[in-house]
Formats: C-alpha cells, sequence, structure tokens
C-alpha cells in the first residue's frame, strides 16, 4: 500500500503533516528541517519504503528505511518534537505544534497497514494532494455543505468518508 505524508508547515521548530492511508488521514509532527542531520531533522522529502517493526521501547511500529545518511526512522507514538528523534508522531487530531491521541492513530494505522506486507510512504509537500476544497468542483466530497451522511462535512482526519 501507498501511504502519502503531506508537509503543510515547514517550521523552525517542527514540520506538520498530514498523513493518508486511503480514506484514512491523521496528523504528523516531525523534527525541522536540518539538512537531515541525525537527530535534530526530519528527513528528506522522497519515495520510501516502509516495514513493520517492533523493538522494546517501539512496539507495533514502522520503519523508513533505506533512508541517504540515516537509520531507525519510525513511525511510532509521540506528541510533540520532544517525542521524537528524526521519526514521525501522528495523531488524530492537531492543535499548534502538537498531535494528540497519538497511540490511537498508530493503532489505526495497525489496524489499516497489513504488517507482514511491505509498504511505500510519499513525503512531501509538492504531492499535488489538497488540504482545501476545490471550489470549482461542485462534487468534491471535500467541498463545503457536502454531507458524509453522519452529519460531518468532508472528510477531516482521523475520520473516514
Amino acid at each position: 500500500m501507498n501511504l502519502q505524508l503531506v508537509r503543510y508547515c515547514y517550521g523552525p521548530q517542527c514540520v506538520l503533516g498530514l498523513l493518508k492511508i486511503e480514506e484514512l488521514a491523521l496528523w504528523t509532527v516531525e523534527k525541522p528541517w536540518v539538512g537531515n542531520q541525525v537527530f535534530v531533522s526530519c528527513i528528506p522529502d522522497g519515495t520510501y519504503p516502509l516495514v513493520a517493526f517492533d523493538s522494546e521501547s517501539h512496539r507495533n511500529s514502522w520503519v523508513i528505511t533505506p533512508v541517504p545518511g540515516r537509520t531507525g526512522i519510525l513511525i511510532h507514538p509521540g506528541n510533540t518534537v520532544d517525542d521524537v528523534s528524526g521519526c514521525i508522531a501522528p495523531g488524530t487530531r492537531q492543535d499548534g505544534m502538537v498531535v494528540y491521541n497519538s497511540r490511537e492513530a498508530c493503532r489505526m494505522l495497525n489496524y489499516v497497514l497489513d504488517r507482514k506486507a511491505q509498504h511505500t510512504i510519499q513525503l512531501g509537500s509538492g504531492l499535488g494532494a489538497r488540504l482545501m476544497p476545490d471550489p470549482a468542483d461542485p462534487g468534491d466530497p471535500l467541498q463545503s455543505g457536502s454531507n458524509n451522511g453522519n452529519g460531518e462535512s468532508g472528510m477531516s482526519p482521523g475520520g473516514t468518508s
């Protein structure tokens, strides 16, 4: 399966993104871009293999490998940049530089992805994904006023449509 991480905010303190896997969307927080430096930088934009990973400190996580000049880049629970060392922390909700419900987001990720299969993850800001409705497309499910049957409009991070 192909995952897409749309990085929408490259700030001096963190990088914020939206991780999309089929109908699931999760918020993400990463270290800021600091030239791919180990432990202090997010990884470069690109497409990478993603495989299941388990260790004593990071059970039911995912590893992104190979990353040029880096090892041990995981998707694992965390809420702020202080919780990651070059890794990616997903959440079901985001406010400022914090993602929330990260353990739940990781459980959702593990529910959607087959841990025995190999996947790919595409990271970057120029992925062509839309975070906002397209006003030119009245059939756009993200369009304001659309209703997915549960009283909410469109697709929201952490939800499905």
